[in-house]
Parts: structure tokens; sequence; C-alpha cells
């Protein structure tokens, strides 16, 4: 197989010095991969690397950008992709609306424990990777919670819990493809959590996506800021959104004012949506 290898940081490009993880060690995938599948030809682009708390969509969107570029000029029979863990989830629901376009198969990987810390779990998890694009499969591998690699959905996956184990979304449905936004700035979302008493600014977001359980969570402040901000022409949408059963009052309350359900989906991939739809 000829593989795109996209190194795009995270844990698995990292090591552990004196108790702190530093990222920047890219050289661990590299190295398992050139001595592990002799037979396979790997490619190595230079990608901008960053961390889960340094992760914005701007860098997303060139990810996913220059790998797509890639794909239209040389000709791959899978795209592997390492990145952190704690926003992968994120960039899996983006890949997930983007990536099939190219009809090549894709795996996103990486890893909680730094190589030096922990090999079996970065290696378990790249070598799974490489069986899953030898099968044409696509998605993102991690451990579950019995300790052992799986292939998760990329368009049902959820962000890991504070275990470190992945989930996928049980109420979920295959996303519409789209095309990568080009040259377009992206929107700002403003991202209301299912917390009592959230602080709503008035300003500096261009959509809103409320993050609720099944009931909505509707305020008075909420809904008259959602009529406020539909009546301003900003998109705003809610989810996750079950697809069966009763409508709770306070969830129809928002959508009496304006908001769209976004239903089977978890709150990552509605914000993937809301982002480039």
């Amino acid at each position: 197989m000829r593989i795109l290898a996209a190194m795009l940081g995270g844990t698995i490009a990292s090591e552990n010095v004196s108790g702190t993880i530093k990222l920047g060690r890219s050289s661990f995938v590299r190295s398992f991969l050139l001595e592990n599948f002799p037979s396979d030809e790997f490619v190595f682009p230079s990608f901008e690397t960053y961390s889960s708390e340094n992760a914005t969509p701007e860098l997303y969107i060139n990810a996913l950008s220059r790998i797509v570029s890639e794909t239209e000029t040389t000709r791959y029979d899978g795209i592997l992709i390492s990145h952190g863990t704690d926003t992968c989830a994120f960039f899996a629901q983006l890949a997930a609306r983007t990536l099939p376009n190219t009809k090549i198969p894709f795996v996103i990987t990486g890893s909680m424990k730094s190589p030096d810390v922990d090999s079996d779990e970065p290696s378990g998890n790249l070598a799974f990777a490489v069986k899953m694009l030898s099968e044409g499969r696509s998605g993102v591998v991690f451990r579950n919670e019995s300790g052992e690699e799986q292939l998760y959905r990329a368009h049902l996956i959820m962000s890991p819990d504070i275990n470190g184990i992945y989930a996928e979304y049980k109420d979920g449905i295959e996303p519409s493809l789209r095309a990568l936004p080009a040259g377009e700035k992206l929107p700002k979302i403003l991202t209301v959590p299912a917390f009592p008493g959230s602080v709503l600014p008035e300003e500096g977001f261009d959509r809103v996506l409320i993050c609720c359980n099944h009931s909505g969570t509707a305020s008075a402040e909420l809904e008259g800021a959602v009529r406020n901000w539909v009546s301003r022409g900003i998109q705003v949408y809610m989810a996750p959104i079950p697809r069966d059963g009763g409508v709770y009052e306070s969830r129809q309350i928002l959508r009496d004012a304006g908001a769209v359900e976004l239903s089977g989906m978890p709150v990552e991939g509605a914000w993937a949506e809301v982002l480039i739809r």
C-alpha cells in the first residue's frame, strides 16, 4: 500500500520530561511505521502540528485541505492521520464529512500515553490503523474499555471520558458529505453549555450551538436570546437531539424561538455541521 501519513501532533508525538508531557517528538510514528511495515510505502508531507489546547477550526481545515490536495496530485491507497486525543473527536467529525470525497480509506489515531512511557499503546494503535487501511476501512482507532484496539466510526465518535475511553453516539445517522471551505472565513461559533446560569455574550460570534440534553435546557433568558439572535440573522442550532420520543416543552420553546434541531449526531458532529454547513 502507498499511505499518506499526516502527523498532526498529539501525545503520540511527545515525550515525558520529568513528569511533564512535551510535544514535538514525531519521529516515533515515522520510525515505527517504516520499521514494522517495510512492504508498504509511507509518504510523510510536512504538516503544521498543534496540541489539543491550541487546536482551532482553522488548523483542522488547513490540515484536511492539505490532505485532500495531496490526494489530488499523488495516488494513495490509504490516509493515516495521527492526532491529539482530547480534541480528536472534533477533528474526526470534520474528516467524516470531507475525506470520503477522496474515495480513499482514512484512519485517525493517537495515544493517551507518550511512547517513552508506554510504547504498547501507540504501537498497537498504529499497527491496527494500518491493518484497517489494508482492509479498506475508515474510522478512528483507539483502545476500548477492554484495552483492545477498536475502530470507531468517525461520524459517531464522541470525546473520551475521564479514563480516556472513546464511545460512539448510539442514535446517529450518516452525515451529508461537504466540500471543505475554500478561501472563506470560518464562522465563529458561540457554544452554550447545558449548565445552569450560563453567561450569554452579546457580540463576537456568527452562529450559535446550544449543547442541550433531551429537555432542551431552555430558560427565559435563553429563549429571549435565541429570539434576538435569530432576528439579527444569526443561525442558532441545538444538539444532541433524540430522533425518537416526545419533545419536552422546554425544547419546544427553543424550537419556536427559532433554534434548529440537529438530530442523529453527537454534539461534536453538530459542531462540525454548524462550522461548515
